[in-house]
């Protein structure tokens, strides 16, 4: 009965699987973080520091800035704010945690300390 009910859950995950429609190439070797906002996929690259705006119906880069932050922060994230339009990139340095805020066409727009170190 086990095996039965193991063999339909299978079935059943793989008939609901959703199929990859398109692949896109990454625009850096070491993307670190990606997000969707504005209507475009953004990423992160943690050794070039470079946040690159995307077409997801092409994968070409639209525009990308510089993701300027302190030289002991290693990027590890980002996130898009429909509410705020910003582009939020987020870094670690020993057990803190940063989010730098930057528009989208790359103006730094201030940090925030998640950790209050």
């Amino acid at each position: 009965m086990r095996k039965m009910l193991c063999l339909l859950l299978i079935i059943a995950a793989a008939a609901s699987a959703k199929a990859i429609v398109s692949t896109l190439d990454a625009p850096d070797t070491n993307i670190s973080g990606l997000a969707w906002g504005d209507g475009s996929l953004w990423a992160q690259d943690a050794v070039t520091d470079y946040v690159y705006e995307i077409d997801p119906a092409t994968g070409d880069v639209i525009s990308s800035f510089y993701f300027d932050h302190l030289a002991t922060i290693v990027p590890t994230g980002l996130a898009y704010s429909e509410t705020n339009n910003m582009v939020l990139c987020g870094g670690w340095y020993l057990t803190n945690g940063y989010v730098y805020k930057f528009t989208p066409e790359g103006s730094y727009q201030g940090m925030v300390d998640l950790c209050g170190g």
